[in-house]
């Protein structure tokens, strides 16, 4: 293999950090690497990761087989970040497998990303409807990189992909808002200072959150809690990072949660929900600790543990370092490219 084709879905930071990384290194090993861009939104600037040229093939099946054409065959590997969203490229999965390329998938697991009668209808389009539209893509691909890391198995499973094909990998964005992330000392005679980001959308679940603060107080612990409902600046949130002690994710369904990157990229020990992707980090560096989606009295009780005792504190910020080290787009690019072109 020498050439490396990546058919990403954005320029956002959730990604295109990682991507910047994965040229640089395959590069650097003689690798050809060329990068194509299917969602043509206007992005801020302050969401993207500069120094990438894209071909913006979009939903454009000439210009995708276009790009096939010129970068195909047996020496190439195609790496699709997105399958559910487009026919167009669902269509060129399956094409550029017929060429002779090594076929790549990276994407979430299918998740509702919403509550109610919306999410019981989305489950049964993921049961009846989906198995259908992806059967081309699940038969061509050698490998599914899951945007979702452990979350989301069993849907997978369901539609068709085999176990040994599927792979955790998440997400590797570059925050750029790094402080500094010795924190164990310094607030445990204050109030505790929690920190929510992101908009408040039901399936978020900030109502859960709030409760677990309410029973805190109620049992006499000072606590300050912050929720940004998506709408601090840049500069703000580099305040908010500095100012917290811990950071929470109460998401019921969220296939990862950016933020818990950011969160830990800023120092901070982190507090998510089984329903959210980004637990297996939490999972693989004890950077945090995990609780039952709408459970408010086990949030308050982790909660309560990390205002009162310095040793979980300690514990937790050992984790938060160790995270923080492996988890940057660098340190991801070498794991995704070795997944990427293995046999």
């Amino acid at each position: 293999m020498n050439e490396l084709v990546i058919w990403a879905h954005s320029e956002c930071r959730s990604n295109a950090a990682l991507y910047a990384e994965v040229k640089r290194l395959a590069e650097a090993q003689g690798l050809r690497v060329t990068m194509c861009l299917w969602d043509e939104i206007p992005m801020a600037e302050s969401r993207k990761s500069h120094g990438l040229e894209w071909i913006k093939v979009g939903d454009d099946l000439k210009k995708g087989r276009e790009v096939l054409a010129a970068h195909g065959g047996a020496d190439a590997t195609h790496v699709f970040c997105v399958y559910q969203n487009s026919s167009v490229w669902r269509r060129l999965i399956v094409e550029a497998k017929k060429s002779g390329s090594r076929v790549v998938v990276s994407a979430e697991a299918p998740c509702e990303m919403c509550v109610g009668l919306k999410a019981r209808l989305k489950r049964l389009y993921y049961r009846w409807v989906l198995p259908w539209r992806v059967g081309g893509v699940v038969k061509a691909a050698n490998l599914f990189l899951n945007a979702s890391g452990m979350n989301g198995m069993d849907e997978l499973l369901r539609l068709g992909w085999k176990k040994e094909k599927i792979v955790p990998f998440g997400y590797a964005s570059d925050c750029g808002r790094e402080v500094a992330a010795d924190r164990c000392s310094g607030r445990m005679e204050g109030a505790l200072h929690i920190l929510h980001t992101g908009i408040e959308t039901e399936y978020r679940d900030v109502a859960t959150l709030r409760r677990a603060v309410d029973i805190l107080r109620g049992k006499g612990i000072a606590v300050d809690l912050a929720c940004t409902r998506g709408k601090a600046s840049d500069e703000e949130m580099a305040r908010l990072y500095g100012w917290a002690d811990v950071f929470v994710a109460c998401g019921l369904c969220e296939p990862w949660g950016m933020r818990v990157n950011d969160a830990i990229h800023a120092g901070l020990p982190v507090v998510v929900s089984d329903g959210m992707g980004a637990r297996w980090l939490v999972d693989q560096f004890g950077c945090g600790c995990v609780y039952p989606a709408g459970d408010a009295e086990a949030l308050c009780k982790i909660l309560e543990r990390f205002a009162v005792d310095l040793d979980f504190r300690a514990r937790l910020m050992s984790g938060v370092a160790a995270a923080h080290k492996a988890w940057t787009p660098k340190a991801r690019a070498k794991v995704w490219l070795d997944e990427v072109v293995g046999s």
